[in-house]
């Protein structure tokens, strides 16, 4: 039963792993001058938020979920976040800059190398638990493994792994930041500046196949 919550939940989890924002957001706090306070409460800020919102569908399970098998609130739970999905993704693509426009850093990142400690856990709590997309991602799921599991001990062990993995691209530029202190700033200024040029592009084909996903797995618990 775990490793059918863990399964089922993978391509959300691997979708908030993959934002571009917020891995460019630890970036940039790793190349500032409290880099290895901040770059922490930042991962524990972003943990954090995937966490609350696995607790917060885990203790509604009428609303999304049967115990143990998924019911058609469901299914119509899941085609209408993959359809968010989708016009998040629209937005994106008619609010991307034009191609002789010059990159410019989004305004959430310019002020991200002179914050403190405790705004560098916010932002990571608000980019994993309020970002339109991530905070989708996180409720499917959350969904998905509520749906998989009748052991409420399990669940909540699956919610942790489904953090653990979406948080993999916040950890591994940590991890190299002290592992090797003396390169880690020019490999990850070229990680951050290929981010930011890339973000919509990125962004917009997450967006897409996450939500065809979602859509798919909703339609087939509703024509079961």
């Amino acid at each position: 039963m775990l490793a059918d919550a863990i399964s089922s939940s993978l391509p959300m989890s691997v979708g908030v792993a993959l934002s571009p924002i917020p891995v460019a957001a630890i970036l940039i706090i790793l190349m500032s001058a409290r880099a290895a306070t901040n770059a922490l409460a930042f991962l524990l800020g972003w943990m954090a938020g995937i966490l609350t919102i696995g607790l917060v569908v885990s203790l509604m399970p009428g609303l999304l979920t049967a115990r143990g098998e998924p019911t058609q609130l469901s299914g119509l739970t899941r085609v209408a976040l993959g359809v968010a999905l989708l016009l998040l993704a629209g937005r994106q693509w008619r609010q991307r800059p034009g191609p002789e426009a010059a990159v410019t850093v989004p305004p959430l990142l310019a002020h991200l190398d002179s914050i403190g400690l405790m705004q560098s856990s916010i932002t990571g709590f608000l980019l994993s638990a309020i970002h339109p997309k991530n905070l989708i991602l996180n409720a499917a799921g959350a969904a998905a493994i509520d749906a998989s599991l009748v052991d409420s001990g399990a669940q909540y062990i699956a919610l942790v792994i489904f953090a653990f993995i979406a948080s993999v691209t916040i950890g591994v530029p940590i991890a190299v930041y002290f592992v090797a202190r003396r390169q880690a700033g020019a490999i990850l200024g070229r990680w951050k500046d290929w981010l930011i040029r890339n973000n919509v592009q990125v962004m917009v084909a997450l967006l897409l196949l996450l939500g065809g996903l979602l859509i798919a797995r909703g339609l087939h618990i509703l024509l079961a």
